[in-house]
């Protein structure tokens, strides 16, 4: 990894470690901005960058940096009702990372890719999350009640921030194929 990787792939890091601190408290599961950065670490990044972006944040988090959402950090937040969330965001910003450098650098397949990137959050996210309750709180989580708890007051807002994501990221990462700082697409 060269230096310009390096100091992206720390800038995101650190993107995702201030957006954990833009928190509101919503039960189990906080509203943060750390989807958008996910989604824009996998779209400036790539496949490859992306996810080294969220495994450095993670590292951080379980060397005891509060990185993580209200100022949590340590490995147990791994297993608990967020953890599977945290390990969403690299299956996300792989896939969306992918989309970036093997296809048309559109806004349509941008958007495709981002939706597919938070389906994919979500879902190993609420599996993460109803596992946490099962074994490691020890308490029933119902499918119905888990979507209530950890999906359906976050989706609307997590599709703005993905629509969000989609504009400033194929913009950005225009500039970035420009100038020379990101690898030119490869088109599948």
């Amino acid at each position: 990894m060269n230096t310009k990787n390096m100091a992206l792939t720390s800038l995101f890091a650190a993107l995702l470690a201030v957006s954990s601190q833009v928190s509101i408290p919503l039960g189990p599961v906080p509203i943060t901005m750390q989807v958008m950065f996910v989604l824009l670490a996998g779209m400036i990044l790539g496949k490859r960058l992306g996810p080294a972006s969220v495994a450095v944040w993670v590292v951080l988090g379980i060397f005891g940096l509060p990185v993580f959402a209200q100022g949590k950090a340590g490995a147990a937040v791994l297993i608990g009702p967020t953890g599977g969330y945290i390990l969403g965001y690299f299956v996300c910003t792989y896939i969306v990372g992918y989309v970036a450098e093997h296809f048309e650098l559109t806004y349509k397949y941008t958007a495709a890719a981002m939706l597919a990137g938070l389906a994919i959050i979500y879902g190993i996210g609420l599996a993460g999350f109803m596992l946490s309750f099962q074994y490691v709180l020890h308490k029933a989580m119902p499918l119905e009640r888990a979507l209530n708890l950890a999906v359906w007051p976050f989706l609307p807002l997590d599709l703005v921030k993905a629509a969000m994501a989609v504009y400033i990221g194929v913009r950005v990462r225009r500039v970035l194929l420009k100038t020379g700082l990101v690898v030119p697409k490869q088109i599948a």
